[in-house]
């Protein structure tokens, strides 16, 4: 049911979808040597169709970089607009994110991502499903700052990602080191 071009409620429900996330600690081992560059974090962005693991993933990214499984421990601010990386509870995360991770829940991602820069002091921003303009333009402002993003988005290669004008533009101008 739409009310000015917003969904406002639902009817006639045939079916119920329900996702349950979950860790694989370690995940992310082999990944490492990939997006360190003499020892230092790229920008990077994991692309896959949906339900290809991008997620599971980050989170498990996000945990070993703010434990310094790795490198030394990093400062890391995770956007969860849809609380599908800490699965948080009454503002706790059910997942394990590492010590010094922050998340920032429910939240709009372009919006989050310029809260967390202003007042958190990440070395590092974690965005799940990178989408619209508004999206491309908080991780530029993230990018000038001097924190790292580390995203995902949906997309079955490389070259699709190329096609989407706004991440497309900033693709082609070489700001994530690495595309996995």
């Amino acid at each position: 049911i739409s009310e000015k071009e917003q969904i406002r409620n639902f009817q006639y429900i045939t079916s119920i979808n329900i996702r349950i996330c979950h860790e694989i600690t370690g995940c992310a081992n082999k990944l490492f040597p990939v997006i360190l560059e003499k020892g230092r974090l790229c920008h990077t962005m994991i692309i896959s169709p949906p339900g290809g693991g991008k997620t599971t993933l980050l989170r498990d990214i996000v945990r070993q970089l703010s434990q310094g499984s790795v490198i030394p421990a990093k400062k890391v601010c995770v956007v969860d607009e849809r609380s599908e990386i800490a699965a948080c509870v009454d503002g706790i995360p059910q997942n394990h994110l590492g010590e010094r991770t922050d998340v920032i829940d429910c939240c709009p991602k372009a919006e989050g991502m310029l809260m967390v820069i202003r007042a958190m002091s990440p070395d590092i921003v974690a965005v799940d499903e990178i989408g619209g303009k508004k999206d491309i333009e908080a991780i530029e402002s993230v990018i000038h700052c001097g924190c790292i993003v580390i995203g995902t988005v949906h997309g079955a290669d490389v070259k699709e990602l190329y096609q989407k004008p706004e991440l497309g533009a900033l693709l082609k101008r070489g700001v994530f080191g690495r595309l996995i």
